[in-house]
């Protein structure tokens, strides 16, 4: 029996006729997205933009098939190349027709009755026939898998999108860490890695369940990438990818203001430091460009996330997850936790302190982008809370003690194996007793700040999480951007020396706890723009040299246009080296203008760009010499050169 051809013609889904209309699910200023249905149990997302040109994109899922494929017909003839940003493009022989962007190949998908995806893995083309009146491509299905596909239409107006495309810059094809995922994004068409069907997912397989859940913290990643990119490259594409991850993330907001993601349960829990990731891309967004349907999202979200918190002796408190609010739903978490009402908090109060300091600069930054000053008392109980948990130094000695003998489980192996008999005996003693009972001598003895300068994670996990320790660094220098008043001083110096006197990243780079080492370099770009200290930049420089040499991409606040940083129209442009092997960390603020180059390779490299900083800028190298005049200037291997001009506000 011949298989089953599903025929999609694709002019009809970017230009349907008035039967069906495309029924409208969200509009903003600058966005619409209407829904399809189409013959053969298929669907259609059509995004158009106010500002593109006639430029579409479409999402496409065709429900499952016994077997067979999906021929997608085009009129007149086509020719299929490969785009240098990333996927394919179908060109016209004619040049009044529109051309189409395939971003990422199509995707066969299992879905779970809550959306969650279950089973990914691509289809390739089983065929391409240009003719002359039609092109027909044919991609094949599976039984039991959505057929998943993402068309961009450039009509011929929007033939500068296609110009975009075929010309990247270095900067662009790097790779760059996500928050969420931990996984390389890599240009706008790792945009699709995200957005599925309309909706921001995690780019990757949660390693217990085995499933990918809604991510808005790897939405705001890459919104901060393609911030940064843009102003790089003044490219408009990046603002309408940009409109996309902002309105998909809104299209998934549930009517009580927040974000559920099951990723544990099948409760469909809610994990605050996504629902924050969400309200800081829409502040970002509105900081932008106004639109009410954004500000109505980001109010709601807002009001949610003021709710989702406990009150403690010390105050109050940012709640890491919705199953906190309930014992059952905690016990059905699946990872040991210690039920305790330590610091008189609720009984499932994990006391997590990365969502807690997350939560404190989204609120805040609400505050500052919406001029709404009602959860002011929220706020400055929740820091409050926080300055007295951080200055909390119970049993010193006890804990000196006790984190010495930890400390020896987190030397790299090969100092492990010379130590003496004696302390390798400590170590196992530490390994296999002392660290199963932290959760108990915690709760005694509530503490977050330790001995030797680790910032523990939380109070009530039974877990040891040194690898969040460079996440609550990143947390806290936000929380200090912030609140220049709190005395941070102390507590980040500590920090700061737990890793770089230590040999703390080698013992996460053999663990394969290559997160902690991209948290890390975000960490230190925080402190590095929020003082001009040049131990920061060293600090940096190594630790964007070892993320690199564990196969990492770097964060997106490198390119220089965190929005919690710079404000959208002070974003000074990042500039793109000619040869793509040097990295660059844009330091750059209004007024100062500041670069650090790395070398990850063994031999040095000349540093030229095809896209110059300005002029005027004084070159230092590694070895903190002042480097050569800028037409002889290379960068060392396994090492780096920093520029600055302007002063440092």
């Amino acid at each position: 029996m011949p298989p089953s051809i599903h025929r999609i013609e694709l002019r009809d889904l970017f230009q349907p006729g008035a039967d069906p209309e495309l029924r409208s699910v969200l509009r903003g200023d600058s966005f619409a997205r209407g829904s399809r249905d189409l013959a053969g149990g298929a669907s259609l997302l059509l995004d158009r933009f106010a500002d593109g040109r006639g430029a579409s994109c479409g999402f496409l899922r065709i429900a499952p098939d016994s077997g067979g494929c999906v021929r997608f017909v085009l009129e007149g003839t086509y020719g299929i190349e490969t785009c240098p940003s990333g996927g394919w493009l179908l060109r016209p022989c004619g040049t009044n027709l529109a051309t189409y962007w395939i971003p990422r190949e199509a995707i066969l998908r299992a879905r779970d009755s809550r959306g969650r995806i279950v089973g990914e893995e691509t289809t390739l083309l089983s065929g391409f026939v240009p003719a002359g009146a039609e092109t027909v491509i044919d991609v094949a299905t599976r039984s039991g898998f959505d057929l998943d596909c993402v068309i961009w239409h450039l009509p011929a107006e929007a033939s500068g999108f296609v110009d975009e495309l075929m010309q990247p810059v270095a900067l662009e094809r790097q790779p760059v860490f996500m928050l969420s995922s931990h996984t390389s994004f890599r240009g706008p068409a790792d945009v699709y890695a995200v957005l599925v069907h309309g909706h921001a997912y995690e780019n990757r397989f949660e390693w217990v369940r085995k499933r990918k859940t809604c991510s808005e913290l790897e939405a705001y990643s890459a919104y901060v990438a393609l911030h940064g990119l843009e102003a790089a490259t003044h490219k408009k594409l990046y603002r309408l990818l940009k409109h996309q991850l902002v309105f998909s993330v809104i299209a998934r907001q549930a009517p009580d203001g927040g974000w559920h993601h099951g990723e544990w349960t099948e409760f469909m829990e809610a994990h605050y430091r996504f629902h924050s990731a969400a309200v800081l891309l829409l502040e970002a967004a509105l900081e932008e460009a106004p639109d009410e349907v954004v500000r109505n999202a980001l109010r709601s979200a807002a009001s949610a996330l003021s709710r989702c918190t406990d009150q403690t002796d010390l105050g109050l408190w940012f709640l890491h997850d919705s199953l906190e609010k309930s014992y059952e739903q905690s016990e059905k978490w699946g990872i040991p936790w210690v039920p305790s009402r330590t610091l008189g908090k609720s009984l499932t109060t994990k006391m997590v302190l990365n969502s807690h300091l997350d939560a404190i600069v989204a609120m805040d930054r609400y505050r500052e982008v919406t001029g709404d000053d009602q959860y002011r008392a929220v706020v400055e109980s929740a820091l409050g809370t926080t300055r007295k948990l951080l200055a909390l130094r119970p049993v010193e000695l006890l804990y000196r003690s006790v984190y010495w003998a930890i400390g020896l489980t987190l030397l790299p192996e090969e100092k492990a194996r010379r130590l003496p008999l004696a302390l390798r005996a400590v170590k196992r003693l530490a390994r296999e007793r002392l660290i199963p009972r932290l959760p108990a001598l915690k709760r005694r003895f509530p503490r977050m700040v330790m001995p030797g300068g680790l910032i523990e994670r939380h109070l009530s996990s039974l877990h040891f999480g040194v690898n969040y320790h460079s996440v609550n660094l990143m947390d806290l220098a936000r929380v200090w951007r912030r609140f220049p008043n709190e005395d941070l001083s102390s507590i980040v110096s500590g920090a700061i020396a737990a890793v770089t006197g230590t040999s703390l990243p080698r013992h996460w780079a053999e663990t394969r706890q290559h997160q902690a080492l991209g948290y890390w370099v975000e960490a230190l770009y925080q402190l590095c723009t929020l003082s001009a200290e040049r131990g920061y930049r060293r600090y940096l420089a190594e630790a964007m040299l070892g993320a690199l040499d564990a196969g990492l991409g770097l964060t997106p606040s490198l390119l220089g246009a965190n929005p919690e940083i710079v404000k959208p129209d002070e974003r000074v442009p990042c500039p793109s080296p000619r040869d793509p092997r040097l990295r660059v960390a844009n330091l750059s603020r209004p007024g100062h203008r500041e670069i650090l180059i790395v070398n990850p390779t063994d031999t040095a490299i000349e540093l030229a760009w095809e896209k110059h900083p300005d002029d005027g800028i004084a070159w230092v190298s590694s070895d903190d010499r002042h480097a050569a005049p800028p037409a002889a200037l290379s960068v060392p291997p396994h090492g780096w050169l920093l520029g600055a001009a302007g002063s440092f506000h």
